[in-house]
């Protein structure tokens, strides 16, 4: 057993075990003593359809007291993105589009992304008119805002590697945005750009994975299409970041088990003020 899981097994308190006690039946206890897989997602197990159904009291004391989250700090998130790219992972981004960087953060970092994404509130997905079509996705999604101490670790790493693209690539980004995704099984995501037509504010897109054990039974893959129209498929390995053009057509094929996953945008636009969806 690791060193993070033993530290969450002496370390819960009391306060913690009543709420988890109390939550829903159909949600499984945290489990500790194994790696997170499709017996054991990350911490909290979502509904079907990746809702949380925690009450707002028991969701509240989970994140505050749940020791993953206690102590991290955004050097446990800190990457050495100008080393760790080098110069032939940088010409293939601008020659054939992508790239996918493995390992990319500690333990204890993706530990705390793949606890977080478990306590998420999900909400449905749509597409930019504003219009949800179930057939062409879906996925279930989470903003990250300051709200989410994991994921506002993860875009300040994500903003230092544009910092990166930046002065290597001269890329313009001026700021970035993220969501947590949640595919049920059975579901993906149709072919797709991220820029919708006639629009490109999105310069680089990236996903990171939080699913481990993940094998091809699994499905869930991401298929791409290089600069040259040659498909690619990379499957969604814990801790594995897939960065491309955000101009690059590309799909999530139908998942096979519940798929977790940080989807990210580079943006060149102004930063606004971030309103979700349903809060006014």
């Amino acid at each position: 057993m690791s060193v993070i899981a033993s530290n969450l097994t002496t370390n819960l308190t009391d306060d913690l075990n009543s709420h988890l006690n109390s939550i829903d039946a159909n949600l499984i206890e945290l489990a500790i003593d194994h790696p997170i897989g499709a017996d054991n997602p990350p911490l909290l197990t979502p509904s079907p359809n990746c809702n949380s159904k925690l009450s707002p009291d028991a969701h509240s004391a989970i994140n505050f007291n749940n020791p993953t989250q206690q102590g991290l700090q955004s050097s446990d998130f800190l990457v050495d993105w100008q080393n760790n790219l080098n110069d032939s992972q940088l010409d293939q981004l601008v020659n054939d589009g992508w790239i996918v960087i493995d390992k990319v953060f500690t333990d204890k970092a993706l530990l705390a992304l793949q606890s977080e994404s478990g306590f998420v509130d999900y909400r449905q997905a749509q597409l930019t008119a504003g219009i949800r079509l179930s057939d062409i996705r879906g996925d279930k999604i989470r903003w990250i805002t300051e709200d989410f101490f994991a994921g506002s670790y993860y875009l300040q790493s994500i903003n230092q590697l544009a910092t990166v693209f930046n002065r290597s690539l001269f890329a313009g980004i001026r700021h970035s945005e993220a969501h947590y995704a949640c595919y049920p099984s059975g579901f993906g995501y149709q072919w797709h750009r991220d820029n919708p037509a006639n629009r490109n504010e999105r310069v680089i897109s990236a996903v990171l994975y939080l699913n481990d054990d993940w094998q091809a039974k699994d499905g869930g893959a991401l298929e791409i299409v290089d600069k040259h129209g040659i498909h690619h498929q990379v499957m969604p390995v814990a801790n594995r970041l897939v960065v491309f053009d955000s101009d690059l057509h590309h799909q999530v094929q139908i998942a096979h088990r519940q798929r977790y996953s940080i989807a990210t945008w580079m943006r060149r636009d102004g930063l606004v003020p971030f309103v979700e969806e349903g809060s006014l």
